[in-house]
């Protein structure tokens, strides 16, 4: 429980009020549990060996793979327990201040699946190593490595990190996942080495091993495990211009969002030409467009800068002999001008400077000094914007 509550609130909050993301966040533990579940199986797996009981598992009544499966099954609820609980914990987190919509029970499935299929991967191998260490050890190591080398979301997609309201879990992709995990089950049964001296051992080898590539190159076929959204029919906007507009599921950044379109209508007048609407990515169908907003680990950040981008392109000079500066306009002067205004709007629509844990930026720009700039009175900061505005008209029109 620790563990899976250190994996919800120690990597970050900012999820708390999106079902979205409280979804995709409570199936985050899955990535460090399905290890340790591995190395609980495999150890559970071996201890009937280990204490000499296989041969009053073989005279029972019941036939003995009813025994594995038992035995699999109570590993697998211990760890759909504690996964159950910190699910339960981040809704109850998220609910006092989640606006619409529910959990996402498509991911909350993905981490179940992965931590199924690796609990029936770690009670294989502990079913053919008796040893108290070698078995659990393999298996818990085998597996993260597993799953932090080709688990990605980007490779097989046997998990996720983040899912914003403009995607969701793929269908095929998330059937063939928990595909997967039910064959390592029947693998982890009938395949185990107390029923290799049983008949069909043999078939029963040869389909696992011939199954194998075939459940790999179904992850495969099936990624991504994300795709793109229908498009929301009912965005929730900001009230006056320009309009914010963003999906239900972000309802809980529709204040932040009213004061960054205050900010941009306090811009100086005569300078700059303000878009009358923005909108968050998908909103406008699927395909990514270069002014459509997007909302990073619940920093506004990005869409500041998304923001600002866009006005820099409804402002620039598009009169007769105006074009795009190439060739001897294309100047270092133009660039820097482009890049400082570009960083100054960002700013002023974020309403301070650029945050600690968001890096990077435009070649050439001093932050901390447009940082500074942000302090100076609204006369100063309008004659310095002007004159890069200016810098800008003579690149484009000569």
């Amino acid at each position: 429980m620790l563990l899976d509550l250190g994996a919800l609130f120690g990597r970050s909050q900012w999820w708390i009020g999106e079902w979205v993301q409280t979804s995709v966040q409570a199936q985050v533990p899955a990535f460090y549990f399905a290890p340790l579940l591995a190395a609980g199986a495999a150890w559970s797996a071996g201890r009937a060996a280990r204490g000499r009981f296989e041969s009053q598992l073989e005279a029972a009544a019941l036939p003995r793979w009813r025994s594995e499966l038992a035995l699999l099954a109570a590993t697998v609820t211990y760890g759909l327990a504690a996964y159950g609980i910190g699910i339960i914990v981040a809704w109850i987190t998220s609910f006092p201040t989640a606006g619409p919509g529910y959990p996402w029970p498509s991911y909350l499935l993905l981490g179940a699946a992965l931590l199924i299929g690796f609990a029936a991967l770690g009670h294989s191998v502990g079913s053919w190593m008796k040893s108290n260490f070698t078995g659990p050890l393999i298996s818990g190591l085998g597996s993260l490595i597993l799953i932090a080398w080709v688990g990605q979301p980007q490779t097989l997609g046997l998990y996720v990190i983040t899912g914003s309201p403009f995607q969701q879990v793929s269908i095929p992709a998330l059937t063939a996942r928990c595909l997967v995990a039910a064959f390592l089950v029947l693998a982890a049964i009938f395949a185990s080495r107390t029923l290799m001296t049983r008949g069909l051992a043999r078939v029963r080898v040869l389909a696992v091993c011939a199954l194998l590539p075939v459940s790999v190159l179904a992850l495969e076929a099936t990624n991504p495990v994300q795709v793109d959204r229908a498009a929301a029919q009912t965005p929730v906007c900001t009230d006056s211009a320009p309009k914010i507009c963003l999906w239900p599921e972000d309802q809980k950044y529709v204040a932040q969002a009213q004061d960054m379109a205050g900010r941009m209508r306090q811009l100086p007048a005569g300078s700059f030409v303000i878009p009358g609407t923005f909108y968050e990515r998908g909103l406008r169908g699927h395909g990514h467009r270069f002014d459509d907003f997007y909302i990073l680990e619940g920093s506004l950040w990005d869409p500041a800068e998304t923001f600002a981008s866009g006005i820099l392109y409804a402002s620039r000079p598009s009169g007769p002999g105006c074009s795009f500066p190439d060739g001897s306009r294309m100047t270092d002067g133009f660039s820097r001008a482009s890049n400082e205004l570009l960083v100054w709007l960002s700013m002023r629509i974020f309403g301070g400077g650029q945050p600690a844990d968001m890096h990077g930026g435009p070649p050439g720009v001093d932050s901390e000094e447009i940082t500074g700039l942000l302090a100076q009175p609204e006369s100063t900061q309008a004659k310095w914007a002007q004159e890069r505005v200016e810098a800008i008209h003579r690149a484009y029109c000569g």
